[in-house]
């Protein structure tokens, strides 16, 4: 047999073996999520924890926003907790078994959504409804696990519409979308997923969600931490949240020590309320999309030039965004004081603010002095200021 021929017959049993190894994982994508819930509803211990990052758009104008959370998940339990970071503050959600419970860091008062016996809410990612019936295997790789590692597939599958409550209040359609998925084709689980979907969020608004989910631990030995699932002692169950916002900020904590406010700036240098003790704190909420922030962002940098090194510290907090957003926005309207992202910080429940711009003053003996929200709010800043003796103009 000629080189020519040798090479063209290895090649065809090449792709023919390759064929048939994608038409085998193509016929076992519609038993994946068969062996998932009989792996969920073994005795069979497994506990998973995932990183999630996940971003929303809604038009340029309108806003980028950015969450990063984590899931810990015990299936043999049927309980997860999620924990999110940044935007969403310390808000967590446990999932007991039974019913859902909201709550936040430092607070007392909790939230509790009744679960549905004929349809348990799973956690996330698998809560992504999958149309299994039009899923894919694209491709195979290695898991990644160091124990017992072996081959995981892709599978890319468009999702079914869900609709979803959340908060007292709260309701979230997913109108259309699709995922990636690397699943364990020896147990159903899910290892990674990438998901893109059109949310409507109930205000008319549609927005594109990208939810990226990484299972950075993976134990089929130990349960998880049963205090996880628990709510901590002393909650109080309400029937919804009291919102933070300027009014009642001022009405609570007006004239007393303001939270603790440990964070990170853009260049990784660390901003804490405690070390700013004895000048006056401006915290200025904003985002890039926010037109009076920007308006404002004049008149902001002018404080800064006058007092900033005399008894004045202001501090950009964008709200929301992600690092990139934020730094191109910079580069054309640059700021000397510190700017940090409430998407990379862990941040208390009352600096959770959502209208924008929102200026917070602190004063030199670190209590609040007053909080000021919406367009008008510079306005009512400056009268605050200039009895301190410090004028933007």
């Amino acid at each position: 047999m000629s080189g020519m021929r040798k090479r063209i017959v290895a090649i065809t049993i090449f792709l023919a073996t390759l064929l048939m190894a994608v038409g085998a994982a193509e016929e076992s994508t519609g038993d994946l999520w068969s062996k998932f819930q009989q792996t969920r509803q073994s005795e069979r211990t497994l506990h998973q924890v995932f990183d999630v990052t996940q971003q929303e758009a809604a038009g340029a104008v309108y806003r980028q926003a950015l969450w990063r959370y984590q899931i810990s998940v015990d299936l043999s339990q049927g309980k997860w907790r999620q924990q999110f970071v940044g935007v969403e503050g310390n808000r967590t959600e446990i999932f007991d078994g039974q019913d859902l419970s909201f709550l936040f860091k430092g607070e007392t008062d909790y939230v509790r959504k009744k679960g549905d016996k004929k349809d348990p809410q799973l956690p996330e990612p698998y809560d992504n409804k999958l149309d299994w019936s039009k899923a894919k295997a694209v491709q195979q790789l290695p898991c990644g696990f160091a124990q017992n590692d072996h081959t995981c597939v892709i599978v890319e599958a468009p999702m079914k519409a869900w609709m979803r409550p959340g908060l007292p209040g709260e309701v979230t359609k997913m109108l259309d979308g699709k995922a990636r998925v690397m699943i364990d084709p020896e147990t159903g689980v899910w290892l990674r997923a990438h998901v893109l979907a059109t949310i409507d969020q109930g205000n008319g608004l549609s927005v594109q969600r990208e939810t990226s989910y990484t299972a950075r631990e993976l134990n089929y030995s130990a349960q998880a931490d049963p205090t996880l699932f628990k709510l901590p002692e002393g909650m109080h169950e309400v029937g919804s949240f009291k919102p933070w916002d300027a009014a009642r900020i001022r009405k609570e904590l007006g004239g007393k020590p303001a939270p603790e406010l440990q964070l990170t700036d853009l260049q990784g240098k660390t901003v804490s309320l405690a070390d700013l003790r004895g000048k006056t704190v401006l915290l200025d909420f904003w985002a890039t999309w926010c037109q009076p922030c920007v308006a404002d962002g004049p008149s902001i940098d002018a404080l800064h030039r006058k007092f900033g090194a005399k008894n004045l510290q202001i501090v950009g907090i964008s709200v929301g965004e992600d690092r990139d957003t934020v730094e191109k926005f910079l580069q054309k309207h640059p700021h000397q004081f510190p700017i940090v992202l409430s998407s990379d910080n862990l941040m208390p429940n009352v600096y959770q603010l959502n209208i924008i711009p929102t200026y917070m003053v602190i004063g030199a003996d670190g209590t609040l002095v007053t909080v000021e929200q919406g367009d008008r709010g510079f306005g009512e800043l400056r009268r605050v200021l200039e009895k301190s003796g410090m004028s933007a103009e």
